[in-house]
C-alpha cells in the first residue's frame, strides 16, 4: 500500500491526524519422523490496522486488504467507528520521540536457507539421537524460520520501520524401557544458524534418560531449586503485575508499590528491549522509543510498563510499553532476571535437602493472577545431600507467587533466553509446598 497516499486521504477527509501500522510475515517448517517428512508447510500473511483522530474521538480499523484500492473504505471506517466511540478521554497520536536507537535483527545468510537444505541436519540430528542410547524409541525433529516485516508511519512525519527473521529448532526424544516410555523436548532457536549436533542430541537424550526409576514424594514444605526453564514461567507472571494498565483497573497487588519493596532484595529485574537478540525492539506499537531500565532493583518496584494512556493517567512518560493492534495496552520484551554468583549444582548443594523442579504446568488455570495463589503441577527430582537423586513422579507444588519470591535462597547464574522472551537463572526457594 501507498502509505503517503493513504495519509494525504485521511487529511482530505477531514482526520486530523492518521496513523497506519503494516506487518508481513513468512514462515516455512519442516519436520521429520520416523525417517520420512512429516509435515512441511510455508505460509505467509499480511495485515494493516490504521487509526485516526475524527472530530475529537479515535476511530481504527483493521484488515488484511494491503492494496490502494482499500485506502477509501479504510478511512470511510475510520470516520465511522470514531462516531460509535463513548470514551471522554482525549485521544493521542504519537508524534514521535527525540532518538530511536535503529537497528535491525535481519541475518540475510538466515533467510538464503530454505527448510529442504536443512533437511540433512535434521536426519543426522535423529540418527545419532537414535544411536545414543538404544532405549530410544522414537525421535522428531522440527525446524522453523520465519520473517517479519514491519512499517510504521503517521500523519506527523513518524516512519519507522523493522526487518527481522529468525530460527527455531527442536527435537522430541521418546525412551522405553520395559512398559514405561519417558519423553524429553530441547529447543534452539536466534538468527544465526550455528548448531553443535552432538551437543544438541545430548542434551535431548541424557534429560529425557533421568525420569526412569521414579519414586513418590512425601506430602509437605520443601527447599528447592526451580530450574530456569520454570522459573522463566513464573517470572512472566510476576512481572505482568507491573502493568499500569493492570494496576490502573485495581486488578495487580502492585498497585501504589513503585518505590516499595516486593520482592526479595536478592532479585533485581530488567527490561531490555534494545538487547541486541531476535526480540530487540526499537519502537513499540505506538511508535514511542523503547528504552532499556530496571523494573525491579533489589526486590524494589523502581517503575511499572506505560503505554501514552496509562501514563497520562498517572501524570507520566510513556516507557514504550505499548503492545497491541487497533486496541493497545501495555507489554513487555526482553525480560531479564540478574544472575548470581552459583552455579545450578552449587544451588542444588546450597538446598542439601529438597527438591529441584525441571518443569511446571497450568499455569494460566493453576494460578490467581490477583492473589498470586498458586497450585501447579510439576516434574523434577528428589534433592538428597546436596546432589540429584531420584526423578519424581508428577507431584503439585502449590504456595503463593508473591510470596515465593520473598523466599529467595540464592539465584544463579545459568542465565538462558526463552521463546517467551524472558532471560533467567534457575532459583533456589524456600518454603515450596509439595504434594503427590
Amino acid at each position: 500500500m501507498n502509505i503517503n497516499k493513504f495519509l494525504v486521504k485521511a487529511k482530505e477527509a477531514d482526520i486530523d491526524v492518521a496513523e497506519i501500522k503494516i506487518s508481513k510475515t513468512t514462515s516455512s517448517s519442516i519436520s521429520i519422523f520416523r525417517g520420512e517428512i512429516d509435515s512441511n508447510e510455508f505460509s505467509s500473511t499480511s495485515s494493516l490496522t490504521a487509526r485516526g483522530i475524527y472530530k475529537g474521538k479515535l476511530g481504527a480499523v483493521s484488515s488484511e486488504n494491503l492494496n490502494d484500492s482499500s485506502i477509501d473504505s479504510l478511512i470511510k471506517d475510520i470516520k465511522t467507528n470514531a462516531t460509535l466511540i463513548e470514551k471522554e478521554e482525549e485521544p493521542i497520536i504519537y508524534q514521535g520521540s527525540k532518538d530511536y536507537k535503529k537497528k535491525n535483527t535481519f541475518n540475510k545468510q538466515l533467510s538464503e536457507l530454505t527448510t529442504s537444505s536443512v533437511l540433512p541436519l535434521l536426519y543426522e540430528i535423529e540418527r545419532k539421537t537414535k544411536e545414543k542410547d538404544s532405549r530410544v524409541s522414537d525421535v522428531q525433529v522440527s525446524f522453523q524460520i520465519q520473517e517479519e516485516e514491519f512499517v510504521f508511519a503517521n500523519s506527523y512525519g513518524l516512519n519507522l520501520k523493522t526487518h527481522s527473521n529468525y530460527f527455531v529448532l527442536v527435537g522430541e526424544v521418546y525412551m522405553k524401557e520395559g512398559e514405561i516410555t519417558k519423553d524429553n523436548y530441547t529447543i534452539k532457536f536466534g538468527n544465526k544458524f550455528e548448531i553443535n549436533v552432538d551437543e544438541f542430541v545430548d542434551e535431548l537424550v541424557k534429560e529425557c534418560s533421568k525420569k526412569f526409576n521414579a519414586i513418590p514424594i512425601q506430602n509437605g514444605t520443601y527447599k528447592g531449586v526451580i530450574d530456569r526453564d520454570a522459573v522463566a514461567d513464573l517470572v512472566n507472571a510476576l512481572i505482568s503485575n507491573a502493568s499500569s494498565e493492570q494496576t490502573q483497573k485495581h486488578s495487580s497487588i502492585f498497585e501504589g508499590k513503585e518505590g516499595q519493596k516486593v520482592v526479595s532484595s536478592k532479585i533485581t529485574i530488567d527490561e531490555l528491549p534494545l538487547k541486541n537478540n531476535v526480540f530487540r525492539t526499537y519502537f513499540d506499537s505506538e511508535g514511542v522509543a523503547t528504552q532499556n531500565k530496571t523494573i525491579i532493583k533489589n526486590g524494589v518496584l523502581e517503575t511499572l510498563f506505560y503505554n501514552l494512556e496509562t501514563a497520562k493517567k498517572a501524570g507520566k512518560e510513556s516507557t514504550g510499553n505499548g503492545q497491541g493492534a487497533s486496541s493497545i495496552g501495555v507489554g513487555f520484551t526482553n525480560i531479564t532476571v540478574k544472575k548470581g554468583r552459583l552455579t545450578k549444582e552449587e544451588l542444588i548443594n546450597k538446598v542439601n535437602n529438597g527438591v529441584y523442579i525441571t518443569s511446571i504446568t497450568g499455569l494460566h488455570a493453576g494460578l490467581d493472577p490477583r492473589s498470586g495463589d498458586f497450585s501447579l503441577q510439576a516434574e523434577g527430582f528428589l534433592i538428597k545431600n546436596g546432589k540429584l537423586d531420584n526423578f519424581l513422579t508428577l507431584f503439585t507444588v502449590g504456595g503463593n507467587l508473591f510470596r515465593l519470591f520473598n523466599d529467595v535462597v540464592a539465584v544463579g547464574n545459568d542465565s538462558k533466553l526463552m521463546l517467551s522472551s524472558i532471560e533467567t537463572p534457575s532459583i533456589a526457594f524456600k518454603n515450596l509446598k509439595i504434594s503427590a
